[in-house]
């Protein structure tokens, strides 16, 4: 199946949407309760979000989208490092303090029908190309500590873990370390 990786364009939101939601309602299940991931107010949050978005107000970031014949199925949302990372803040319009020091990957999902199809190999390389092309030379990412899967992968594509941890406080479920990784472009 042919992949293709572009930036994002506003018409993009609902399947960018898609894929965060299904990615981590199938991604975390064994992370957060059922009740949370499957409620309404989960879903429609990340919509709202999505379609609300400035798309270019973003710490100077840059927002890529990933197709399997031709549909969206996953982004990558990239951009100089936050100075205070915070969990799935992509599709948000805060404007966090940000650091040229490194890049930072600040949310990286695809729809989990995508999972296994390229499709993550290809929006990962776009994504350090681009970092590279900014001038970065090193970039960071948070991932959680209990998703063994984007682990995996990210270590595949050249990534360490750092040691440093941090917790993210989601709405309605409990706190979960999250774990960041490097890499030198």
């Amino acid at each position: 199946m042919p992949v293709q990786v572009r930036v994002a364009q506003p018409d993009d939101a609902d399947a960018i949407a898609a894929a965060h939601i299904e990615g981590w309602r199938v991604g975390y299940r064994h992370v957060f309760p059922t009740e949370f991931l499957d409620a309404p107010e989960f879903a429609s949050s990340r919509l709202e979000r999505w379609r609300a978005w400035t798309w270019n107000e973003f710490a100077d970031s840059q927002l890529f989208v990933v197709l399997l014949a031709e549909r969206v199925v996953g982004f990558g949302h990239i951009g100089p490092e936050r100075v205070e990372p915070v969990c799935d803040q992509s599709g948000t319009e805060i404007n966090p303090e940000v650091t040229r020091a490194r890049g930072e990957i600040y949310g990286f999902y695809l729809h989990p029908e995508a999972w296994g199809s390229g499709a993550a190999s290809a929006l990962i390389a776009r994504c350090h190309e681009y970092l590279r092309d900014e001038g970065f030379a090193d970039a960071v990412l948070w991932v959680l500590r209990d998703n063994p899967r984007a682990r995996v992968f990210y270590e595949k594509s050249g990534w360490k873990a750092t040691g440093n941890e941090m917790m993210f406080e989601p709405q309605n479920a409990a706190p979960v370390a999250e774990v960041q990784y490097a890499v030198h472009l």
